[in-house]
Parts: C-alpha cells; sequence; structure tokens
C-alpha cells in the first residue's frame, strides 16, 4: 500500500513539474518585436528646443495638461490634441501641485489628488522635433496603466483682440499620437539615432496590446 502511495505520489509529482515547465515556456514565448517605419515631416515650430515649458527640464509642462490630453482611460481615440501651452501652464484651469520625483535617466514628473496620481518621464525627442512621453496613470485601485505620448511644439495662427485686431503667432503643444502599453508595464522603453524601441519584460508573458513582442518604430 505503502509503495502504491509513493508511485502515485512521485507520478503526480513529475506530472506538476512538466506542466510548471511547460506553462513557464509558453509564458516566454512572444512573437519578435515588428519593426515600422514612419516616414512622414510634421511642421514643428523652430523654437521647440528653446521652449519656456518642457517636458525634461524646469519649468515642466504640467502633468494635468498631459492627462488631458492623454484623455479618459475608458475613451478611445484622441479628443483634446492642442493646447497652448504657454497659457495653459500657469492657468486655474490645468492648475495641480507639480511634483518631481527623481529617476533614472529622467525625472517622473507627477500630480497626486486623493487616491490618483497622473505623471510623465520623457523619453526624448527625435532630430525633427518629435517629444516622445512615457505616462503613468492610477485612480485608486491597483492597476497603473501606462502610455507612450508623441507631441510635437507648433506655431499656430490665431487672432489678438484689443485696440487692434490682428493675426498673431502662438506656441502650441500638439498630440499626434498614443501608444497604449496595459497595466503595470515593466518592459523596456529607448530612443536612439531616430529609433523607438519597445520591448515586454523578458521575465514574463506581459504582451503590449498593439504588439504583443514590442515595435521598432524608426522616424524618417
Amino acid at each position: 500500500m505503502v509503495r502504491i502511495l509513493c508511485s502515485v505520489l512521485c507520478s503526480f509529482l513529475a506530472t506538476t513539474i512538466c506542466l510548471t515547465g511547460a506553462y513557464g515556456a509558453a509564458q516566454h514565448d512572444l512573437p519578435p518585436p515588428v519593426t515600422k517605419v514612419l516616414t512622414h515631416t510634421w511642421k514643428v515650430s523652430p523654437a521647440w528646443k528653446t521652449s519656456t515649458y518642457t517636458f525634461h527640464k524646469e519649468e515642466f509642462i504640467n502633468p494635468r495638461i498631459v492627462e488631458e490630453m492623454q484623455g479618459p482611460l475608458a475613451d478611445s481615440g484622441s479628443q483634446l490634441i492642442s493646447v497652448n501651452v504657454q497659457n495653459a501652464n500657469i492657468s486655474n484651469q490645468f492648475f495641480s501641485e507639480v511634483r518631481v520625483r527623481s529617476t533614472t535617466p529622467t525625472p517622473y514628473v507627477y500630480y497626486q489628488e486623493d487616491n490618483k496620481e497622473f505623471g510623465y518621464s520623457f523619453v526624448g525627442a527625435t532630430t525633427t522635433g518629435i517629444q516622445i512621453v512615457h505616462t503613468q496613470s492610477t485612480q485608486g485601485g491597483s492597476g497603473v496603466y501606462h502610455n507612450l505620448l508623441f507631441f510635437i511644439f507648433t506655431d499656430t495662427d490665431a487672432i489678438s483682440f484689443g485696440l487692434e485686431v490682428v493675426p498673431v503667432t502662438q506656441p502650441t503643444l500638439t498630440l499626434i499620437g498614443t501608444l497604449p502599453l496595459g497595466d503595470r508595464f515593466t518592459g523596456t522603453i529607448s530612443l536612439a539615432d531616430d529609433t523607438l524601441t519597445v520591448l515586454p519584460p523578458k521575465e514574463s508573458a506581459q504582451p503590449l496590446p498593439l504588439y504583443s513582442g514590442g515595435i521598432i518604430l524608426q522616424f524618417k
């Protein structure tokens, strides 16, 4: 009887180990990253490098502005895509206490309100002036939702009303794209030589929502 029990137990353990190993292998079985080439020239303001408000140094662009441009998690597609960042950054509409956490390689800029937090870190800029920003947002639950946002600074035509009514040019921050990274993303993001590389974590099968094995995006 003891021998039978030992035999059954050994068989059970062997089966469990095999299944666990197979499951672990399946976890890491993601496809290779896809490579995409984006060829386009946006009308970027020549003053983008000297803008007063930036994503990577003081004075930081208020994270509440970035959150509003990203839009609610429940919605899809862009709604608010352009903001006069010079005015918005000092406005009551987008007011929040901007906090900065020292992180590598760039600081994490965020605000907190009750049980909610939203922040961003600067990934980098292409030679043509596309600003890439990694955002994180929580709504009080266990989820931490990550996105990559793509911005440009533009010069927008407007009208100035005063003693004279004249056309003017105002600096505008414009959202040109959003790449969702999913909940609790722990992969890697890098930008070098106008090539953006986004890869899922190696230690687990955590695919990206649109490109499960990752994406390599070349800006031409």
